[in-house]
């Protein structure tokens, strides 16, 4: 054999080898390559989520015992008030086992409004919850004051005005009610833009669905 025809056989048997070698890196990358999410599935389990999150809202709706805002004069988000009560939107999240995540806002930030959250562990608890931001946001409510002397940061006990604190408590009943009964009235297409977004973060979804 020649040597151009030696060079033109060893240059055409490396060629082959790394063809080779690509093809078995590609065969690789298909056999691990995650499965496509099954919308139906994927909605499945937050419809699961959202019954349970929505009887966690209408039990604490029943209840009636809703946090005292005593750190301002106005309407202010209060996570959880001086004798350990959480809003509306901390119970359903912490009910559902984020216990730590719940306790550690109200260390940290307890004037936290969840229409300012972006991402995080609240956003990816909204995303596989089955309710949409939009309905945490509305369910989230700020409270009226219930104090003649409300103290930002108090360092002691704040006395409750007992007609105040009767009449927010009327007040926030009515509200919960008709905030309870438009989301089981727009529940179908809030569900849809739930499943749309979590579809959107395959990573959370395979999470839920493996949980």
């Amino acid at each position: 054999m020649s040597r151009l025809a030696l060079s033109f056989a060893l240059a055409l048997s490396l060629t082959n080898v790394a063809s080779a070698h690509e093809t078995r890196e590609e065969s690789a990358q298909l056999r691990i390559a995650p499965p496509m999410l099954d919308r139906a599935r994927v909605r499945a389990a937050l419809v699961a989520n959202r019954r349970a999150n929505l009887a966690r809202f209408h039990a604490y709706r029943i209840a009636g015992v809703y946090p005292s805002n005593v750190f301002a004069d106005g309407l202010t988000n209060v996570w959880r008030d001086q004798q350990g009560h959480f809003c509306a939107a901390a119970t359903i999240i912490r009910a559902s086992g984020e216990v730590e995540l719940v306790d550690r806002i109200a260390e940290d930030d307890n004037f936290f409004r969840i229409a300012d959250a972006e991402q995080g562990p609240v956003i990816d608890w909204i995303l596989t919850s089955g309710l949409t931001k939009e309905e945490l946001v509305m369910i989230q409510k700020p409270f009226r004051p219930v104090t003649l002397d409300p103290v930002e940061d108090p360092t002691t006990t704040i006395t409750i005005d007992s007609v105040m604190r009767k009449n927010e408590t009327a007040r926030l009943a009515k509200l919960y009610r008709q905030i309870e009964l438009k989301l089981v009235k727009t529940q179908r297409a809030n569900l849809e833009r739930a499943v749309d977004r979590l579809m959107a973060r395959p990573d959370l979804a395979r999470r839920l669905l493996a949980s």
